[in-house]
């Protein structure tokens, strides 16, 4: 039997005889194992056990190397031309190479002055030579230079052809542009490393490796290390790596350009920044019965960055938007402009409108004024997921580092950050109340505009934040609003409602309330109106019609519901007589509107036909009689002879008998 070694295999079939040796250990290739005189294992694969193709390729090799060789035609010498090197621009270089560009050009002029000096030119290259050793011994060792009379002549011809790149110490960099992967393998490689499961280069390598060994296992031989697959992961363009392994918004916060926003043209309350902040400490709840994080909703001066308003809360919601633009009106005044987020706090129909969020089937629904409307402030949206766009971001990073570090129950922003006594402070209760820390928060934040003016304009420098926005303040008007008349303006307002049997209503917290003007509340009933109210006076509320007119006060109906199965019938009588007050109330204004004169109407409907009845004339111009038909004996009917009576009696005497004696 003919056999063929691994290595003659390995070249008929075009793989490494690496991989013909594993898959003949695994079984996989029929192979007969023997020992050979260096006592380690030797493969002989038989001739039958090739494939048809890879035999065919066997005999049709062995044909070849049988037939006769003729000499062969002598060829000509490859000449190697070597590329000549583009020049490169001396600002092209990094800072190492410029300085060795620089430090050869000295040592080259002062070498040909000082070698004229000399009567022989190779004494004068010698002496020069170890001079320059000598002299500037430091700065050949920092910037890696040796000095010889060969390279000195090397470097000149450099020189003299203005090849700036030969004057550079770039020896082994022949090949920095170049590496042994195989282009299939780099891609698989690259598929594996871009993707935002983030899995490590190594673990890519591995995969890499074992997609290798089931698809392409004859580049296994020469498959480069880790490391080459390493440093050609690291010349990836950083963008690329964070759009496919971070994400686009990664990729676009870090790695693609942002538009720099300029404050030359604005002063202080032509902008105001408004946000929420989640404070990064534990308190517990008034009610003592759970803990948890409070929030803040700030608004800043985008031209000073001065923190003109805030309120704290339990919940960021739009009223907690409501009383921070109290605060900050009441502070510093109104502004022109409200920059804000997407969030819902700040797109609700009564604060500023819905604006992206609004739906395309309300488009022709109009609404009543919204408050920012009412106060003559423009609203203004940041793209959505655009966190460069707002600039009170950082103050609230500034508010985490110097106010949230300094409580004992400070949480971090994430796992990393958390100090490990906080377990402690929660496991022993030792956590601060909601009540306690308002005060002092109220002073921290404003305390922050005290501390020194951090924006980019020469002019504030050495100013703090409050001085800076009373230096800029003085450039513009101030527009103030006094308390009682701004409480009118922000009150909340609902969209535009028709009043019902029980009034009108507004929601809070998923509850409906009902106001009305108690007995008179059947007189606005079909009405269309809008309501507005003080979420911290729900007493009473205010209704306007739908130009905007006051109409009046409204109080709240608290008699509208009663429970289900009620055991106190005066809910139900009261209700009862309210009603009965109504209806004699409704009488009593019908009665006014017709004098209680009680006219009947059937005897103004008879007078006026009467009055009718003279102008009706049926007088035709011609008169025709008719004539009625000559009547038949009404024995026979339509279409019949004779009726034979007795003929009819028998027949009924004889069907009546049959019925008896059926039964």
């Amino acid at each position: 039997m003919e056999y063929l070694t691994v290595k003659e295999y390995a070249e008929l079939k075009g793989c490494s005889e690496r991989y013909v040796k594993k898959i003949a250990q695994d079984g996989k290739l029929s192979a007969d194992k023997t020992i050979n005189d260096k006592g380690r294992p030797k493969y002989l694969i038989p001739l039958s056990a090739l494939s048809p193709e890879l035999r065919q390729s066997y005999y049709a090799k062995v044909k070849g190397e049988s037939t006769a060789i003729l000499p062969a035609k002598p060829t000509a010498v490859a000449v190697t031309v070597q590329k000549k090197r583009a020049p490169r621009e001396f600002g092209s270089f990094n800072e190492t190479e410029r300085a060795q560009i620089t430090l050869w050009t000295e040592i080259i002029k002062e070498w040909r002055i000082r070698r004229e000096e000399y009567d022989s030119k190779e004494t004068g290259d010698m002496v020069y030579v170890e001079e320059v050793k000598r002299l500037r011994k430091n700065e050949l060792a920092v910037l890696n230079i040796k000095v010889s009379r060969d390279i000195l002549y090397r470097k000149y011809r450099y020189y003299k052809a203005g090849d700036l790149e030969g004057l550079t110490e770039c020896r082994g960099g022949h090949n920095r542009d170049y590496n042994s992967i195989p282009e299939v393998l780099q891609k698989v490689f690259n598929d594996l490393y871009l993707c935002d499961r983030e899995l490590p280069i190594s673990d890519c390598y591995r995969l890499m490796r074992e997609w290798a060994l089931e698809n392409r296992p004859d580049l296994l031989a020469a498959l480069p290390s880790e490391r080459t697959f390493r440093r050609e992961a690291e010349k990836l363009p950083e963008a690329v790596v964070k759009f496919f392994r971070k994400g686009e918004k990664a990729c676009r916060d870090e790695c693609l350009p942002y538009i720099i926003r300029l404050y030359d043209d604005i002063e202080a309350n032509d902008v105001w920044v408004a946000d929420n902040h989640t404070f990064d400490f534990m308190t517990r709840t008034e009610d003592g019965e759970r803990l948890h994080r409070m929030y803040i909703t700030g608004i800043l001066d985008a031209k000073t960055g001065a923190l003109v308003g805030w309120n704290i809360t339990e919940n960021p919601c739009s009223q907690s938007t409501v009383l921070a633009l109290r605060h900050a009106i009441m502070r510093c005044g109104v502004p022109k402009i409200l920059y804000v987020d997407n969030g819902t706090e700040f797109l609700t129909h009564d604060i500023g409108g819905k604006g992206h969020r609004s739906r395309k089937s309300q488009a022709d629904i109009v609404n009543p004024p919204t408050i920012l409307d009412r106060l003559g402030i423009k609203m203004v949206n940041a793209l959505v997921c655009n966190g460069r766009a707002k600039p009170i971001e950082r103050m609230f990073l500034t508010l985490k580092n110097t106010i949230s570090r300094c409580i004992a129950t400070f949480t971090g922003g994430n796992v990393v950050e958390r100090p490990e006594s906080l377990k402690w402070q929660l496991k022993h209760g030792v956590i601060p109340w909601d009540m306690q820390l308002r005060e002092q928060l109220d002073i921290l934040l404003d305390g922050y505009n005290g501390s020194p003016y951090g924006g980019c304009e020469p002019q504030f420098k050495g100013m703090s934040r409050a001085e800076a926005w009373c230096k800029s303040i003085s450039r513009r008007t101030l527009t103030r609003c006094d308390e009682s008349t701004l409480n009118l303006l922000l009150m909340r307002n609902t969209r535009y409602q028709t009043v019902k049997e029980n009034g009108v209503y507004i929601t809070i917290s998923g509850e409906k309330l009902y106001y009305n003007c108690g007995m008179d509340n059947w007189k606005y009933v079909g009405q269309e109106v809008y309501v507005r109210y003080d979420p911290s006076d729900l007493e009473t509320v205010k209704i306007y019609d739908r130009s905007d007119k006051y109409i009046a006060d409204w109080t709240l109906d608290k008699s509208v519901f009663v429970d289900y199965i009620t055991v106190n019938g005066e809910d139900i009588a009261d209700r009862q007589r309210l009603i009965a007050r109504q209806i004699r109330a409704i009488k009593g204004y019908g009665k006014e509107l017709t004098g209680d004169m009680q006219i009947d109407a059937l005897a103004l409907a008879v007078m006026e036909a009467h009055r009718k009845i003279g102008d009706v004339n049926f007088d035709a111009p011609e008169i025709e009689n008719m004539t009625a038909p000559e009547l038949t004996d009404s024995r026979k009917a339509v279409g019949a002879e004779e009726i034979d009576m007795k003929l009819m009696a028998e027949r009924a005497a004889k069907r009546l008998r049959g019925k008896i004696e059926f039964e």
